[in-house]
């Protein structure tokens, strides 16, 4: 074995050295989850994501792989491919927790995509030394712990650039087909991945335009199947639900919804950048290694304009730099940066695939500054290991967030250990900021009662056919109470969400009593709208208009930190002094999804 070892190649050594340390990862990885998330709440998007990849199984289950198939192709506007591939765990080991395995592989994969980067771009020591950046880099700890899309969109969007790489041009059929099946299933992991496709494909053809003369027709076949293989896998699931899930980026992303997630401004603005460049800083890279990577980019300009200048055929050396694997790396990331500030939808973890893609890019530089690499080693050494105790918990000194003055952005983290649900639970539901207590693990205890009271015969018509939240609660939600159903009790519970716009009882009334939400027969309320999502919905206002419909208060559920939930249900024969027909047998209006993107 050792003789087989000495034999390789050194990139296929330093190969294994980081597949070790994935395998390290992994494990700490697994026992975070196991000690940290167990038992305890999930914040709104990840009961929600969790829920259909439950769903999918529970289908699999029930009609075998038509049932699963047919699931999977009715989750939209949500990309299919994290629950169902978390559904296919449940087959063999059933449990909630299991999400956060696959997530696991997917910072596996793209700790490995991006040596493969690296090792073609500066060699297998730097290849491995960008791999050491992104596997401990803040945003791999944050998105291996928080069940969103996040992680397999970084992973397999780090795949298509290694595979475009490896393509050489597109000379190469087998790593062009394997790009376009990576984009296909960057496409599959989060719907907002369209934004990253116009950087790789200007990167796909540049090449291709700067060799025109040099195998043209193989170069134009090989990206043509790129474009088949990735429209092949991609079509899967988008050749049902394109049309949903086009109106569902337009409306978040650049329409009305898109207000509700940014700030507005000029898409070629100092605001916009800042705000592209802070969610980097804070969420993916902290402080530290923005910096390193600044320098490194800023570093790659200068060699680049000093083999310009030095340079005898200044033209031939421009086009031998922009047809370069770097080029492409380059092109790929600042598009991506490019789209992202074209929206006014912030989304959580929307930069965290283009951010994994410039510690990469920035060991560039140390091919042309040696002396650079083991100062920069030491520091990129230093920061992995901070990360790492921050993330692990052990000490809520340590894991307590902690900023640094950065000119032109303000206040900026260079360490924390929050990590995401944690942070988003906190927003309404006190306690640490670094972990959950035993006193959080009573939210999960009132999502199964809420579960167990809407799923009893409670109204006049027995089970509630249609329930109304007008709570947007961050911690209990239609998402928390549904997976509890759908876990505990193996039954949906068909939810709507009353709106906040206008807040007046007025308005209240007429969504409940119209057709537009279903004519809910009963209402969830809370006792305080105190730190709910924003607009909110004034609670009493909504209970005065469930009072003035004839509603009734049935059930109160306390919470952990002192607030109510209320379940009230209609009377079942009319709408109180406004005298509204009966409810018709409206289909049941699903409870709303992802809020993030």
């Amino acid at each position: 074995m050792k003789e087989r070892i000495r034999n390789l190649s050194p990139a296929w050594r330093w190969a294994l050295i980081v597949a070790a340390g994935c395998l390290v990862m992994a494990v700490i990885n697994v026992w975070w989850v196991a000690t940290y998330r167990h038992g305890y709440p999930m914040d709104v998007d990840e009961n929600g994501y969790t829920m259909i990849g439950v769903v999918n199984f529970l289908n699999f289950e029930n009609a075998g792989l038509s049932g699963w198939w047919e699931s999977v192709q009715n989750q939209t506007p949500n990309a299919p491919l994290l629950p169902a591939l978390t559904s296919i765990v449940l087959i063999f080991n059933p449990g909630i927790m299991q999400g956060f395995g696959v997530l696991i592989l997917f910072g596996a994969l793209l700790t490995l995509a991006t040596y493969g980067i690296g090792e073609r771009l500066a060699g297998p020591r730097l290849g491995a030394l960008a791999a050491l950046a992104v596997g401990t880099s803040q945003g791999i700890f944050v998105f291996t712990h928080e069940y969103i899309f996040a992680l397999p969109t970084a992973a397999f969007l780090s795949c298509s650039v290694y595979a475009l790489i490896r393509s050489e041009g597109m000379l190469r059929w087998r790593w062009a087909v394997a790009c376009g099946a990576a984009i296909g299933l960057m496409m599959l992991s989060r719907t907002m991945a369209v934004a990253f496709l116009p950087g790789i494909g200007v990167a796909a053809l540049l090449p291709i335009v700067l060799n025109y003369r040099d195998e043209l027709k193989k170069r134009l076949l090989n990206l043509g199947l790129l474009v088949v293989s990735a429209v092949l896998v991609a079509a899967t699931w988008y050749w049902k639900n394109f049309g949903p899930v086009y109106d569902y980026l337009t409306e978040f992303g650049y329409g009305s919804q898109a207000k509700n997630f940014g700030e507005s401004s000029s898409t070629l603005s100092w605001e916009r950048f800042k705000s592209v460049a802070e969610k980097i800083i804070q969420g993916d890279l902290l402080v530290p290694m923005s910096l390193l990577v600044v320098i490194g980019l800023v570093a790659c300009g200068v060699a680049v304009a000093q083999r310009l200048l030095g340079a005898e055929d200044r033209r031939a050396e421009a086009l031998r730099i922009l047809g370069s694997n770097a080029m492409a790396l380059f092109i790929v990331a600042g598009a991506g940066f490019g789209a992202l500030m074209s929206s006014q939808n912030g989304g959580f973890g929307f930069t965290f695939p283009v951010a994994m893609l410039l510690p990469p890019l920035a060991v560039v530089a140390l091919r042309f500054y040696r002396a650079a690499i083991v100062p920069a080693a030491v520091l990129v050494v230093a920061i992995a290991a901070v990360n790492l105790l921050a993330n692990s918990n052990l000490s809520d000194d340590i894991s307590e967030p902690r900023l640094v003055e950065v000119p032109a952005f303000g206040e900026m983290p260079w360490i924390s250990g929050e990590p995401a649900a944690v942070g988003n639970v906190r927003q309404q539901a006190p306690g640490p900021r670094t972990r959950f207590t035993s006193a959080d693990e009573g939210y999960v205890a009132v999502d199964k009662e809420m579960a167990k009271t809407l799923l009893e015969k409670i109204a006049p018509e027995g089970t509630p056919r249609l329930v109304a939240f007008a709570s947007r609660n961050r911690v209990v939600s239609t998402n928390s109470i549904g997976l509890a159903g759908t876990v505990d009790f193996r039954r949906g519970i068909p939810f709507t969400q009353l709106l906040a716009e206008p807040d007046s009882i007025a308005h209240y009334e007429e969504q409940i009593t119209g057709p537009d939400l279903g004519e809910p027969t009963a209402v969830v309320t809370t006792s305080t709208e105190a730190g709910d999502f924003e607009p909110l919905v004034t609670q009493a206002k909504v209970e005065t208009a469930l009072k003035n419909l004839d509603f009734s208060l049935v059930r109160q559920v306390p919470m952990p930190d002192g607030r109510r939930l209320r379940v009230w249900v209609w009377n079942g024969k009319r709408y109180g002094p406004i005298a509204k027909s009966q409810p018709s047998s409206a289909a049941p209006v699903s409870a709303p999804g992802n809020r993030r993107g």
